[in-house]
């Protein structure tokens, strides 16, 4: 069989059956291959850079690998903003390149000086390795099966991650017998947490007055929402979450305190200044959440990190009391176990404190309920109106960051959002990845006025394939993000972020019917919860251009007091 197909057939096998791709000449069997394998599903994006985000959503939600096949040369490099995101935000996914034929690619100390070699060929791996789990060029048709094996295996265990395959014209077509290929021997990584790191856990927990327990992504990615919940409600010890964690506890529960950080919850600087224990579950503690080396903790916290990757830990290690590298699934399942047979102190004096700062501390107040539309009234009403049926995605700028402060998860929805970039043009490709990931779901997706444009091409993907996505475009006149920051620290001088310095905004009603997308108009507050029910009642995708206010304030608990002072 030829290569290309074998490579396809090896993913089907293991279910990474869903594609996204843009065809192209450097990579033209692999795109056959991938028309002959019944059980694989193609998704065609418009862009490639959109290609890997699509394929980061869909991993993320259904815990399999997403693939993305991309031509040689540009169509590569325009996959790196995309790999980028999925890099930063652990997410598993294959990316198979084309490359120019192996004769007109220099050998590897003689293409440091060359440019661009053969037809569009250019050498990728060296621009995409540190960004990668794995990334190789295939030198030999007889080496596919160890390369699939081992970059699969990468890709899906440990720290999820992407994985990059740069496979020749004349690879893609070359015979091989199967039978007879190498395969990959994976090496043991260690899961489990270090003998006596457990009993260290349980003898801070003994002697704290005032814990505090941090979720972040990696308890869903180590599948242990479950145990992660056994923890809470055994402990009773409240618990707030990273950008990528909330959605595992509703808003509601006692001692859910939400989202914390510079754009958290209001009362995030006191709530994270307290505690005399902080335990942190697969959160990579970003400066956004916990501070430069952990400044937005009390300095005299004892620190708990029980995290798979190595580097994250060590990058830490002069602010961490216990450094715990493991899976946090097996970890819990020992702390648990611990657990069973010790008697905790009583925290309630603690956990009621908390209580009544998260009361005091509301996100939204009834005078929110205005024209031109509040953008937390509206972001709040979005999340009531989902169900578990959803997922949620948001982008850059004002709607990422008032989407962590107001969604509450009560009926356990899902979000697919970006916890390190918040890239401008994200949450379109996301949202098509999740409806792909969630066919009898349905996707509320929020974009930003300025942030449409940066994938807009994939307005055709979404009505081509009448994926279930009611995209909500927030009109508040452009980059209001950037604008409070301009206004605030730069005494109003703005630069590209409204109509009269370069950020014009387009007629929205237009843009959806260029691509042939029906619109809806929300403009009114006292509509809005009828307009939601009327939109999420039917299938296929709508575009719904939400009028804001254009003078929206972002809540920044820590640019706040930093203002005020």
């Amino acid at each position: 069989m030829r290569v290309a197909d074998y490579m396809m057939k090896f993913l089907a096998e293991r279910k990474a059956d869903r594609f996204f791709l843009l065809t192209g000449n450097g990579a033209m069997y692999m795109n056959d291959a991938i028309a002959q394998q019944p059980s694989i599903k193609y998704y065609c994006a418009r862009n490639e850079a959109a290609a890997p985000m699509m394929a980061e959503s869909f991993a993320r939600l259904t815990g399999r690998l997403g693939v993305v096949c991309v031509t040689s040369g540009p169509g590569s490099t325009n996959a790196v903003s995309g790999l980028a995101e999925a890099w930063v935000d652990s997410a598993p996914i294959m990316i198979i390149s084309g490359q120019a034929p192996s004769d007109q690619i220099p050998q590897r100390e003689e293409a440091r000086g060359v440019r661009s070699f053969g037809t569009a060929g250019i050498d990728i791996i060296p621009i995409v390795a540190p960004m990668t789990k794995y990334a190789v060029t295939i030198e030999s048709p007889e080496s596919i099966r160890y390369h699939m094996e081992k970059a699969y295996h990468l890709a899906t265990t440990g720290r999820p991650g992407p994985v990059w395959i740069d496979v020749p014209m004349d690879m893609q077509y070359a015979m091989i017998d199967p039978d007879k290929l190498r395969g990959f021997t994976p090496a043991l990584e260690p899961t489990a947490p270090a003998t006596g790191a457990v009993e260290q856990v349980i003898a801070l927990l003994s002697k704290a007055k005032r814990p505090l327990i941090i979720g972040g992504h990696g308890v869903r990615q180590g599948k242990a929402v479950e145990l992660f919940t056994q923890l809470v409600e055994r402990t009773k010890i409240p618990v707030a979450f990273s950008r990528l964690g909330q959605d595992m506890l509703p808003f509601s529960h006692p001692l859910n305190m939400g989202h914390v950080g510079r754009r958290g919850m209001k009362y995030s600087k006191p709530l994270l200044a307290k505690p005399d224990l902080i335990i942190t579950l697969g959160s990579r503690l970003a400066v956004s959440l916990a501070g430069s080396n952990l400044d937005h903790f009390a300095p005299d916290a004892a620190v708990v990190m029980v995290d798979i990757d190595p580097a994250e830990i060590a990058m830490l290690s002069n602010r961490l009391n216990v450094p715990i590298r493991a899976d946090v699934r097996v970890f819990l399942e020992h702390l648990l176990a611990g657990l069973s047979q010790t008697k905790l102190p009583d925290w309630s004096a603690w956990t009621a404190e908390c209580q009544r700062l998260k009361a005091a501390n509301p996100m939204l107040k009834p005078e929110q309920k205005k024209d031109p539309i509040d953008l937390y009234y509206f972001m709040s009403r979005l999340d009531a109106a989902a169900t578990a049926r959803h997922v949620l995605t948001t982008d850059a700028g004002s709607n990422f960051y008032v989407g962590g402060q107001v969604y509450h998860f009560e009926k356990g929805q899902r979000e697919i959002t970006s916890g390190a970039y918040a890239a401008m043009g994200l949450s379109i490709p996301l949202a098509i990845g999740a409806a792909v990931a969630n066919p009898d779901g349905q996707v509320l997706a929020v974009t930003g006025d300025g942030s449409l444009e940066l994938n807009i091409q994939e307005l055709k993907t979404l009505s081509y394939y009448g994926f279930n996505v009611k995209l909500f475009v927030i009109n508040n006149g452009g980059y209001a993000s950037m604008r409070n920051w301009q206004d605030s620290f730069f005494e109003g001088r703005r630069i590209g972020s409204d109509d009269d310095t370069g950020a014009e905004m387009l007629d929205l009603k237009k843009v959806a019917e260029t691509f042939d997308l029906p619109f809806v108009l929300m403009e009114k507050s006292d509509l809005i919860d009828q307009q939601l029910r009327e939109i999420i009642s039917k299938d296929g995708p709508v575009f719904v251009e939400v009028v804001c206010d254009s003078t929206q304030v972002i809540v920044q608990p820590y640019l706040e007091t930093a203002l005020s002072s």
